[in-house]
Formats: structure tokens, sequence, C-alpha cells
């Protein structure tokens, strides 16, 4: 990725439009994948055909999103204070405020990021459930 775009993501919210719905989209995507005992290169290229359908128009976006998610995944592994938690509780107090992001989780596109293994799955499957249960408190 080239300057430009590392640029647009770190100043994301004075140059990315609406860029709380994609923030808020990069914190479900990175919660899903960060219950996983190793991400891999295949997550991120299901997350890229992912972010290609939401932002089909819009290439500079979906490599921003793409970039969002990354950066609350290292968040969460460098930073002993911010761990998954701390991202699902961001989670709640975002739809709390922003009752409307509850249509920004696409639960189809989450399945798409479920691990084969069963152990991963499980912890995978509570982030899915938590997830349910806002969209529901929050719908």
């Amino acid at each position: 990725m080239g300057v430009k775009l590392h640029f647009l993501s770190f100043f994301r919210e004075f140059f990315i439009y609406h860029h709380r719905s994609l923030e808020f989209r990069a914190k479900i995507f990175a919660a899903i994948l960060l219950v996983k005992s190793k991400i891999c290169d295949n997550d991120f290229d299901e997350l890229n055909e992912i972010a290609s359908e939401i932002y089909a128009n819009d290439e500079k976006r979906k490599e921003v999103l793409i970039l969002t998610v990354k950066e609350y995944i290292k968040k969460v592994y460098e930073y002993k204070n911010f761990d998954i938690d701390m991202l699902l509780k961001e989670i709640d107090d975002e739809l709390k405020l922003h009752h409307r992001f509850v249509k920004k989780i696409d639960f189809s596109h989450l399945r798409r990021l479920m691990s084969d293994d069963e152990n991963e799955a499980i912890l995978q499957q509570r982030v899915y459930e938590f997830l349910v249960n806002e969209v529901k408190i929050y719908s």
C-alpha cells in the first residue's frame, strides 16, 4: 500500500466520507478475526473480497477499510490495555450512540471469516452471537 493510502488512513476522519461507519465495520471484522489463534493471509484475502463487495466502486475506501482492520488487530496485539473485550465494548458503545450502524453488520460476511478449526470457531461463534444480540437490542 502506498504512502497516499497510509496518509488517508491516518487522517481518515478528515478525508474519508462517513469515516465512522468505515471504522465501525473495521471493528466488526477485527473482532471476528482476533479470536483466531493465527490470522493468515487467506483471512485477509477473504476480507479483501468482502471489502470489494461493500465498496465495489471505491477502491480507496476498500483499501482504507482493510488497513483499518489491520490497525485494530495490531493495536490489540501491541497494547496490553486494549483487548478484544475493549473492542467489543467500543462496538456496543457505538451501537448505543448510532443505532443505524446495526445495518452495517452483514452476518453473511462474518460467516465467511469463520475458522474451520473447532476451537477457533467456538470463540468466533461467541463474538458472532454477541453481535446478533446487539442487533436485536438496537434494531
